[in-house]
């Protein structure tokens, strides 16, 4: 584990912040890419200019409490960072939450088969994936690739600051302190008083595949609690799968920090996670 206090590099960079200018990310684009029947069931493909039929494809799942957000929310900054290693990348909506969490596990399915579906047009590499989700979009990664990845595409995850244990009473604590609890409702379809169970199914905690994964939290999170991420690395490296965590000391649940003054050393953890385990 990795404690790092402060960058002397500030860079203004928000997971948060839009790519409406999609001309900022050099790659050839295919945008809103219809994957699925749903309406949310869209995605945005960009792709390195040099490329082949072994080149991988990192999907990124945005946050929002499983209730907001949208694949606008990745900056044009994280996606030409991803793509400088080589790798094509897929931003993609989802269903928001409808009281079945298995609803957003079907939709990053359909999504992975729509880009294996495109793979040998757009000369990119099949069943060859890497995952990295903020807030929410870190779960359904983490989720996806430990106990829903049957097919063993999904090859490395990076998860910013995404719960991993649904039960845990600190994280419900710090849901209702932003009075959130509704959100898990609607995720879920109940409470975890009159159903633990699915809170238990729907925690990446109490899975494991063989799937390296890093996990980066902000230690002065106080809505998902970064020993969360902590005790999921624990788990995986007990039965040793690779994996890692790294928890800046002057981040909460924005991980980048003060005027994104992260953004670096996050770009840069990310980037070397892919580089080691999608090659």
């Amino acid at each position: 584990m990795k404690f790092l206090l402060l960058f002397p590099i500030a860079l203004i960079l928000s997971a948060a912040s839009c790519h409406k200018d999609a001309l900022f990310v050099n790659a050839e684009k295919h945008l809103n890419q219809t994957y699925g029947s749903n309406e949310r069931n869209k995605m945005d493909v960009y792709l390195p200019y040099h490329r082949d039929s072994t080149t991988g494809t990192v999907m990124l799942i945005h946050g929002g409490g499983w209730v907001a957000g949208d694949k606008s929310n990745w900056s044009p900054e994280i996606i030409n960072s991803i793509i400088q290693q080589g790798f094509a990348v897929s931003c993609i909506n989802y269903r928001y939450g409808c009281g079945d969490f298995h609803k957003q596990m079907e939709d990053i399915h359909l999504a992975l088969d729509y880009l294996d579906a495109n793979a040998q047009t757009w000369n990119t590499g099949s069943h060859k994936y890497g995952m990295a989700g903020a807030s929410a979009g870190g779960h359904l990664a983490l989720l996806y690739a430990h106990a829903f990845d049957t097919a063993h595409v999904v090859k490395a995850v990076v998860s910013m600051v995404g719960p991993t244990d649904l039960t845990d009473s600190l994280f419900h604590t710090g849901a209702d302190k932003y009075q959130l609890g509704y959100v898990l409702i609607q995720f879920l379809g109940d409470s975890i008083q009159h159903n633990p169970q699915v809170y238990a199914f729907a925690s990446p905690l109490f899975h494991y595949s063989n799937v390296p994964s890093l996990f980066l939290h902000g230690l002065n999170d106080d809505l998902v609690p970064p020993a969360q991420g902590v005790r999921m690395c624990d788990t995986l490296r007990a039965h040793g799968i690779a994996t890692d965590t790294t928890m800046f000391g002057n981040a909460g649940h924005d991980l980048f920090g003060p005027k994104g003054i992260n953004a670096v050393q996050i770009l840069s953890e990310t980037n070397l996670w892919f580089q080691t385990y999608m090659h």
